[in-house]
């Protein structure tokens, strides 16, 4: 597959995976196009915690089922998200961002047929923390947490904080660097045919990464910033929906 095609492939695989583990010839070639990244000072900031034990796994997967259960808890977190959800194909079409909620979860009848009626339970983040008290949350924990579980790899994506690079605008750099190290391995994976999911459930609040890195003995100068489910996908066709380029190019000046 040439770069391009894989650019316009790529998509997040929110299904299930094929049993078969990943095999350590591809793995290899994920890492190496993670090596080769560009870096801002070439300082590397990244590492790469690859996951495979089973019992590891569940450490991970049961964290990311209490951080799912504390969070349907917490109004603030809730309205942050609340405010990106896309409740039919055409707010999705008109918006050209968000998650369109359909390819995230099952909703209970009526609103499966038209997930709108649900506009004031959805976009309420005190009734949405409410079904967190009563343990609502628990839901959707259990269903992602067993995707975390059954994934054939896990990825936790570190930041190193020791490689910083020098001057005011230095985390800036790192964070540069991480984004295209990350984007490497994604490419990567998609010209595999592999696919990948970003999980964010267990990295969103601190308390939650601290559980994470201390589960894994990370030294203190490392941050966990993303963890990826990795596996061969059954099938990848989720929608995907882009700005066009009038709407974020200028030439010359804004």
């Amino acid at each position: 597959m040439d770069l391009l095609t894989a650019i316009h492939q790529r998509r997040s695989h929110r299904g299930d995976f094929e049993s078969k583990p990943i095999c350590q010839e591809h793995l290899d070639q994920l890492i190496e196009a993670a090596r080769w990244a560009p870096s801002p000072f070439n300082v590397q900031p990244w590492k790469l915690l690859i996951v495979a034990d089973p019992e590891s796994k569940s450490v991970i997967a049961d964290l990311t089922q209490s951080a799912i259960i504390e969070q349907f808890k917490d109004a603030r977190f809730l309205d942050d998200n609340s405010r990106w959800i896309r409740l039919s194909e055409e707010e999705w079409m008109d918006e050209k961002d968000g998650i369109l909620l359909s390819d995230h979860l099952e909703l209970p009848s009526p609103f499966d047929r038209d997930p709108t009626k649900a506009k004031s339970i959805l976009k309420n983040a005190r009734f949405l923390s409410f079904l967190g008290y009563i343990k609502a949350g628990k839901i959707p924990a259990k269903e992602i947490s067993a995707q975390v579980r059954n994934s054939p790899i896990l990825i936790l994506i570190v930041m190193d904080h020791q490689r910083r690079p020098p001057g005011d605008g230095g985390r800036r750099w790192m964070w540069l660097g991480m984004g295209a190290m990350i984007q490497n391995l994604l490419l990567a994976a998609a010209a595999l045919e592999i696919g990948v999911q970003f999980i964010s459930a267990p990295i969103e609040r601190a308390e939650d990464r601290k559980s994470l890195g201390e589960a894994f003995n990370m030294p203190s100068s490392c941050e966990v910033i993303s963890l990826l489910r990795i596996g061969y996908a059954k099938q990848i066709d989720q929608k995907s929906i882009r700005l066009d380029p009038s709407e974020f190019v200028c030439y010359e000046s804004f």
